[in-house]
């Protein structure tokens, strides 16, 4: 399906000087002091979405829609989950934040998780994706990238704004599927006071993929609430509590339940999530008065809870597996920017969370009816506690020239029990810089070279989880280090009258590499019954090209764009730990795990504001592609989502249009992969849509 992608507009160097205060009543968009873009920013290396451009691409779910909105290549494992794969990292590698609070927690995977299909795509006001490494203002897992989503909410109306009430109702329908979403939105203000409250519901079948391929075990059913309140203390002050809650039922496990690549049968009779279910609640104070030691301050307390329910039977048994995790997670962070009317701007912060984590399991003999319940694939009494502090310098030089500066401490700390042995325990603590200049060469050509470390701690996944993988065996082990990275990125921006473009060259080494060994392949020939273990597995080197691009068509203020977004990234793992069997080396200087071929989408872009076609004033024709993957990590070879010979190109022609019904509604439609081609994107478990049309409405009132 495809989108209109982000018009790639000049992001300009913020002025040295206090902030401004709004005006009482004025709508303004709110984001944490150290998401604010510093001088050096690039837009090769930041992207934002808006709620707008996330509903043009009529996509199911919200790691879809950033996946076609921001040209981001998303994994998908089952038709529930959509993990983001960003510089050729995914999983806990890449940091997922809603209103400045991390969403992935110490039980995040290592592999492809749900974290963005578990946030409603309704309650969505932007996205901002930040490509490479952003450990200095984020921490831990986002050496990869991270996906920033902040939450739609309804300004007070100040003493001369609009206290009115209003709200709207939307609905989608998709054929692939046979299913559909709706939501309700309702807000209102006073002068004081703005409320938002949004109620959500999907229902998804079986996925049709190309040729009426019938995929089975793919649909599942889903619910979300979302309430944000915002109080105006005074001009300068507010508070915010924000409140979420999201269930999925039933998610099966596609590639664990249907036979795979190398498989004669799948691992699993039954593997589904029974339920997937994340609330959180954020209270968040501004104070943007400006004198004193800082001219902005922005404090946050969290509570946060994600219950994850498994029912699992492997295939031939008669045993039935429920496990249950849930972790319960507090928070506090805070951000101060100073702008003292200089040549420099100071921004420093803190974090602090406390995971804690009880793991459960249920084991149900089916003939007999027996019930023995146990501990659940996490230790028991597991705990992880993590703290940040940062501090970053923004430096105006010479000539049109800028620099950031920052350094960052973190510190872990975990532990759980185990039976028959004393309490395991351990820390890990690290030292992050980053230092970006950027010199503007005219009003439309700059250049930004950066340098930034970054770091992912082991977490309780790794460190007190025996999980499972690709269908195996997957073991924890509590003695891994922390990883380190270092990546160097150089990132060129032009923006031409009529046209504009940026391309980024990238290069990251990361080393402890948090991965796993093979220590047992079952039998032989056969997928999915391996033994892995957790480990620190040597070094990985990843390295790349992105390119993005917007072409208006003809004179000043046509209708008309060509877009364009291509991305190369290539990786190798480096690890020469010997296997004792075979006296090699199997991990040395091998493809990185799960690399994306060389991929993009090329669009036409019609949009009018003031069409002559009363009912119409957008459309877009894509074409969307991907080239071969045959570069293969021996992981990839036997996993049984990935063809062992390699993943087929392929490619998909897409057309959307829309416009008003009335002042107050306003339609849209897409046609999905035109030719009906059968394929599957590069690590997913499931085929892609086939041949399939996708109608949207939306209500005001």
């Amino acid at each position: 399906m495809s989108a209109a992608f982000l018009l790639l507009a000049a992001v300009p160097r913020p002025s040295l000087t206090k902030f401004q205060e709004p005006a009482q009543g004025q709508e303004v968009v709110v984001t944490a002091p150290r998401s604010e873009l510093p001088m050096t920013s690039s837009a090769a290396k930041v992207q934002v979405i808006t709620h707008e451009e996330l509903a043009r691409t009529l996509e199911r779910s919200l790691p879809r829609a950033i996946g076609e909105a921001a040209g981001v290549w998303i994994q998908e494992s089952n038709l529930g989950g959509g993990s983001p794969v960003i510089r050729g990292l995914t999983g806990n590698q890449v940091l997922i934040m809603v209103d400045g609070v991390r969403m992935n927690d110490s039980t995040t995977r290592f592999g492809p998780n749900q974290i963005l299909n578990t946030i409603d795509p309704a309650i969505v006001d932007r996205v901002e994706i930040i490509r490479g490494s952003s450990s200095l203002l984020y921490g831990s897992d986002a050496i990869g990238g991270v996906v920033a989503i902040w939450t739609k909410r309804r300004a007070p109306a100040g003493a001369l704004g609009d206290g009115s009430t209003g709200g709207s109702l939307t609905g989608l329908y998709d054929s692939a599927t046979d299913g559909g979403s709706g939501s309700l939105q309702l807000d209102g203000a006073t002068s004081d006071w703005g409320f938002l409250g949004i109620a959500s519901g999907a229902a998804w079948d079986d996925l049709e993929a190309g040729g009426g391929e019938v995929q089975e075990s793919t649909g599942y059913e889903t619910a979300s609430g979302f309430g944000s309140a915002d109080w105006q203390l005074s001009p300068d002050r507010s508070l915010r509590l924000t409140t979420m809650l999201h269930r999925d039922f039933y998610v099966p496990r596609t590639f664990q339940v249907v036979p795979g690549y190398g498989q004669t049968e799948a691992s699993y009779a039954q593997y589904d999530f029974a339920l997937q279910e994340r609330e959180h609640a954020i209270l968040t104070y501004d104070d943007s008065e400006t004198g004193g030691f800082a001219d902005r301050m922005q404090v946050r307390l969290f509570a946060r809870q994600y219950t994850e329910q498994r029912l699992r039977r492997r295939t031939g048994s008669s045993t039935q597996s429920f496990g249950e995790t849930q972790v319960d997670t507090l928070g506090f962070g805070a951000d101060w920017i100073k702008d003292p009317e200089g040549s420099h701007r100071f921004t420093w912060g803190l974090d602090l969370t406390d995971d804690h984590v009880d793991s459960t399991d249920t084991q149900t003999d089916l003939p007999s009816g027996a019930v023995t319940t146990g501990d659940g694939e996490f230790a028991p009494n597991a705990s992880y506690t993590s703290f940040g502090a940062f501090a970053q310098d923004e430096i105006v030089l010479p000539a049109n020239t800028y620099a950031t500066l920052g350094l960052r401490w973190s510190y872990f700390d975990f532990g759980f029990d185990d039976p028959g042995n004393p309490r395991v325990t351990g820390d890990f603590s690290d030292l992050t810089a980053s230092s970006e200049i950027s010199h503007d060469f005219s009003d439309s050509v700059s250049m930004t070279a950066t340098l930034a470390q970054g770091f992912q701690a082991p977490n309780l996944e790794d460190l007190a989880n025996d999980g499972d993988f690709a269908g195996g065996t997957e073991l924890a082990n509590p003695d891994l280090d922390p990883a380190q990275s270092l990546m160097g990125e150089i990132a060129l921006d032009v923006y031409e009258e009529g046209w504009s473009g940026t391309m980024a060259v990238f290069a990251t080494r990361i080393d402890d590499y948090i991965g796993r060994r093979l220590i047992d392949e079952g039998a032989p020939g056969v997928s999915g019954d391996e033994t892995y273990l957790r480990s620190n597995a040597g070094h990985l080197d990843l390295w790349g090209v992105e390119l993005r691009s917007q072409h208006a068509i003809g004179a000043r203020g046509t209708p008309w764009s060509f877009e364009n977004v291509a991305s190369w990234v290539r990786g190798r793992q480096y690890d020469d730990t010997i296997d004792p069997n075979t006296g090699e080396a199997p991990l040395d200087g091998v493809e990185a795990r799960r690399i994306p071929p060389v991929n993009g989408r090329l669009g036409l872009v019609w949009r009018e504001a003031r069409s002559s076609i009363a009912w119409l004033d957008e459309a877009q024709l894509a074409f969307v592609w991907a080239l071969d993957q045959e570069q293969l990590h021996p992981e990839d070879a036997s996993d049984p989502r990935i063809d062992p010979t390699g993943t087929d190109g392929w490619t998909t022609w897409n057309l959307d249009f829309g416009g008003p019904l009335s002042a107050s509604s306003r339609w849209s439609v897409a046609l999905v992969n035109l030719l009906d081609e059968n394929y599957r994107v590069h690590g997913s478990g499931i085929d892609s849509p086939g041949r399939s049309i996708v109608f949207s409405l939306l209500l005001e009132f």
